[in-house]
């Protein structure tokens, strides 16, 4: 792990930091950087009550491995050309293309929610409750396919009958089988890989089928968290190639980014910076707003407009129908 403090005269300071996924997960990078904090905080105010979270936790020893993946992973990065999302370097940085941070409030997302529920009553009897997770990452994933087919774009394999794929991550740590603490430090994350016919996404009840398939894959990885564990860094190459159409979602509200507090209070920002690089959507709490959530994507100034536009036009639908 890296950290670079910049000094910004008469305005303020940021605070940057890189790290490899070998060693450690957002969520460690989290509990680490809260702790710093509120370190800082107390020594900086003797009125401040005492820091109340714990230390990480970094025995290895008493992680189950039953599958014997720190082999198979050990493996699989020994590879000669691991991609530079497993490696942890950034090799290109795009000048044309401009970050936006886009704010999903409570509001909408809870007309999402209802109406997601609802039109899903009569679509699949299995439904289960709709999270904000999964409406936020069922409305950008949608919005993203839309645009790509919009524009023709080049990773999207041609034909409805082609398939699109969307990752996540989820943590593997309070999973009773796998005996993570809380507060270990280290990468206790496992891909969820939903894949749909582009035709279906994009269709007329695209955001409906889309959220029932995002939920369904959360609700399989609950009842095994080591669900092709085994195969997941190959698969994870294999999607990708050239002419595969792949989002992934990286961060999440869970995180509570602007809970951290060196003493001055949340901080006036926070991005992830290598939106650029990767075809990566960011997701995290939202700074003003309880409930909400700050979605943070990279693109061409004219493909962000037209992507802002379809994802209006959804919110439209929803208010609308």
């Amino acid at each position: 792990m890296a950290i670079q403090v910049t000094v910004l005269p008469n305005s303020g300071f940021s605070i940057s930091l890189t790290f490899h996924h070998i060693v450690a997960d957002g969520r460690s990078l989290h509990h680490f950087i809260k702790l710093w904090a509120s370190v800082c905080k107390k020594t900086g105010d003797s009125t401040s009550p005492k820091a109340t979270l714990s230390l990480p936790f970094h025995d290895r020893d008493k992680v189950k491995d039953s599958k014997g993946l720190k082999l198979i992973y050990l493996q699989e990065l020994e590879l000669q050309h691991p991609p530079p999302e497993i490696t942890g370097y950034m090799q290109d940085v795009f000048t044309d293309k401009v970050r936006v941070t886009l704010v999903l409030s409570r509001e909408r997302v809870d007309q999402l929610k209802k109406w997601i529920t609802h039109k899903s009553i009569s679509y699949d009897s299995g439904t289960q409750h709709m999270s904000t997770f999964v409406v936020a990452c069922s409305l950008v994933w949608v919005s993203m396919i839309k645009l790509e087919q919009r524009k023709g774009d080049y990773c999207v394999a041609k034909g409805s009958d082609e398939l699109c794929y969307f990752l996540f991550l989820a943590d593997c740590r309070g999973r009773p089988e796998l005996s993570f603490p809380s507060t270990y430090f280290g990468n206790c994350l496992a891909f969820c890989t939903v894949a749909m016919k582009k035709d279906e996404v994009v269709g007329e009840n695209g955001l409906i089928e889309v959220a029932n398939a995002v939920e369904r894959e959360i609700r399989n990885w609950k009842s095994d968290p080591l669900q092709n564990a085994e195969t997941s860094i190959s698969d994870y190459r294999e999607l990708l190639k050239p002419g595969k159409s792949l989002l992934t979602i990286g961060g999440s509200p869970k995180l509570a980014v602007y809970e951290t507090d060196f003493g001055w209070g949340k901080p006036k920002k926070s991005e992830s910076v290598h939106l650029d690089t990767f075809r990566i959507v960011s997701m995290s709490d939202c700074r003003d707003k309880d409930g909400g959530m700050e979605v943070g994507l990279a693109l061409e100034k004219v493909r962000m407009n037209d992507f802002i536009n379809i994802l209006e036009q959804q919110f439209s639908k929803v208010v609308c129908d």
